[in-house]
C-alpha cells in the first residue's frame, strides 16, 4: 500500500490550515496576529543566521500558535492592548496544552514565557534552552500590536529605552537589523509575508504519525476548553476504529474513519462554553446554536482535507431515514464509514458524563440503539455488531478516556502551581 499520507493527500500545510481556520472562529485576531508574529520571528532567525531550516520551521509554527491558550474575547482584548503585563493565564494554558496534547512539546516552554519581561529571566531562574526565542516572540508580539494600531513601528531609540528591562538589547538590535535588511514591514503591509511563511512550512517533513498527532491536537483544542466534554472526541474516535475493525475495513478506510472522528466536532470551537457546559436542557434557541457546530465543521474542513474524511465529519448527525441534519441524507446516500462514526458519536454521548447527566449503563445504551434501529434511524447491521462486541469496543474506549482524563487532571494541577510563580512577580 502506498503511504497513507499520499493516499489521503495529507501534509503539514493542510493540517495547519485546518487548525488556523478553526481558531478563526474563536477570534480572527488569534490567527492573523499569530501569522505576523511567526513571520517576524522567522525573519529575525534568518538574519541572525545560526538556526537550521528545521529549527526555523518548528519555531515559526510554535510562534504562530503562541496564543493558542486564549479562548475568551476579553482576554484577547487585553492581549492586543499595549499593556499586557501579567496576562499570563493564556500563556500557561497554551504551554500546558502544547506540552501534553501536541507534537510540539519540546517547544512548549517558549509559549509559557512569551509575555514575561526580560528583567525577570534571572529572578525566576529560568532554565529554558531557547530564551532568545522567547525574547524574540515577546518583542514580535508587541511590535505587531503597535504596527496594527499605529500603522508604523517606532524608531529604534524609543524601543531601546526598554532594553534589558522588557526586551533584551540583542533582540531589539536584531529586530531592527532584520527589518532594514529584509523590508519586513513592507512585506507585512502588502501581505506577501504569508507566501513566505507557507513556503517555509511546506518544506517541513513529518511522519504519518506526527501528522495524525497534529490532527489530534486540533481535536483536543476544542475539548480542552470544556472539562465536561474533554473525553468525547477520544471516545468517538476509539469506538469508530474498533467498529471499523469489526467490519474488517482495510488500513486506509480505518485511517479515514479515525481522522473523520477526530475532526467531527471541530465546529464546536465557536460554540459558547455556557452552552457546552449548561447543567440543564437547552432552550430551542440554544439548541439551534449547538446544532450550528456541524455547519462550522463543514466550513472549516471543506476543500482542506480528503473528501471522504470531510463527509465522515460533516455527516455524523445524519440518520438513515433522512431525519438527521444538516442535509437530511438517507441511508443510500451515506457510506458505511459515515454511519459508523454517527453510531460511535451517539455511543460516546450516551456513555459519557455531561454537565446535565451521568453516563448511561450498557443496558440503557443498547436499548436506545435498538430503538433507533427499529425506527430506521441507525444502520441495523452496525447496531447488531455493537451489541455483539459491546464490551470489547467500550474497553478500548475507556482505556483511552482514562489516558486523556489523567492528562487533563495533570494540566489543572500544574496550572495552579505555575500561576503561583507568575503571581509572585506582581
Amino acid at each position: 500500500m502506498k503511504n497513507l499520507n499520499q493516499n489521503l493527500n495529507l501534509n503539514l500545510n493542510q493540517v495547519l490550515t485546518i487548525l488556523l481556520r478553526a481558531l478563526d472562529y474563536i477570534d480572527v485576531r488569534l490567527v492573523d496576529h499569530g501569522h505576523r508574529v511567526a513571520y517576524l520571528v522567522y525573519k529575525m532567525m534568518q538574519t541572525e543566521g545560526s538556526y537550521s531550516e528545521e529549527e526555523m520551521q518548528e519555531i515559526a509554527i510554535i510562534s504562530a500558535l503562541h496564543d493558542i491558550g486564549a479562548y475568551k474575547t476579553e482576554e484577547i482584548d487585553h492581549m492586543m492592548g499595549f499593556e499586557s503585563n501579567h496576562v499570563f493565564d493564556h500563556s500557561i494554558y497554551g504551554y500546558l496544552f502544547l506540552k501534553f496534547m501536541s507534537p510540539l512539546a519540546q517547544w512548549a516552554e517558549i509559549v509559557l514565557y512569551h509575555h514575561l519581561d526580560y528583567e525577570f529571566y534571572d529572578k525566576m531562574k529560568l532554565d529554558c534552552k531557547y530564551l532568545n526565542v522567547v525574547d524574540m516572540i515577546h518583542l514580535a508580539d508587541r511590535m505587531d500590536v503597535i504596527l496594527q494600531v499605529k500603522e508604523q513601528w517606532p524608531e529604534y531609540e524609543e524601543i531601546a529605552q526598554q532594553q534589558n528591562l522588557r526586551f533584551g538589547k540583542d533582540t531589539i538590535d536584531l529586530f531592527y537589523r532584520a527589518n532594514e535588511r529584509q523590508k519586513i514591514e513592507e512585506h507585512i503591509k502588502n501581505g506577501s509575508y504569508l507566501k513566505e511563511l507557507k513556503k517555509l512550512v511546506s518544506n517541513a517533513q513529518y511522519t504519518e504519525q506526527t501528522l495524525l498527532d497534529f490532527i489530534k491536537m486540533i481535536a483536543y483544542s476544542i475539548d480542552f476548553r470544556s472539562e465536561t466534554t474533554v473525553s468525547h472526541v477520544v471516545s468517538t474516535a476509539s469506538i469508530s476504529v474498533a467498529l471499523g475493525k469489526v467490519f474488517r475495513l482495510d488500513e486506509l478506510e480505518l485511517k479515514k474513519i479515525e481522522l473523520g472522528a477526530y475532526l467531527h466536532d471541530i465546529g464546536k470551537i465557536s460554540t459558547p462554553l455556557e452552552i457546552l457546559e449548561k447543567p440543564g436542557g437547552l432552550t430551542q434557541e440554544e439548541m439551534q446554536i449547538m446544532r450550528g457546530h456541524i455547519n462550522m465543521t463543514g466550513e472549516i474542513l471543506k476543500g482542506r482535507i480528503h473528501d471522504d474524511i470531510y463527509h465522515i465529519a460533516y455527516r455524523h448527525h445524519e440518520k438513515s431515514d433522512g431525519c438527521g441534519y444538516p442535509l437530511q441524507l438517507k441511508a443510500e446516500q451515506l457510506t458505511l464509514n459515515d454511519e459508523i462514526v454517527a453510531v460511535a458519536d451517539m455511543m460516546s454521548a450516551l456513555t459519557g458524563k455531561r454537565s446535565y447527566k451521568d453516563s448511561f449503563s450498557k443496558e440503557v445504551v443498547i436499548d436506545i440503539l435498538k430503538k433507533q434501529k427499529e425506527e430506521g434511524k441507525l444502520n441495523g447491521q452496525i447496531v447488531n455488531e455493537v451489541i455483539s462486541h459491546y464490551d470489547e469496543i467500550m474497553e478500548c474506549s475507556n482505556a483511552n478516556i482514562r489516558i486523556i482524563t489523567t492528562i487533563y487532571n495533570s494540566i489543572k494541577s500544574e496550572f495552579n502551581l505555575i500561576k503561583q510563580r507568575f503571581e509572585a512577580l506582581k
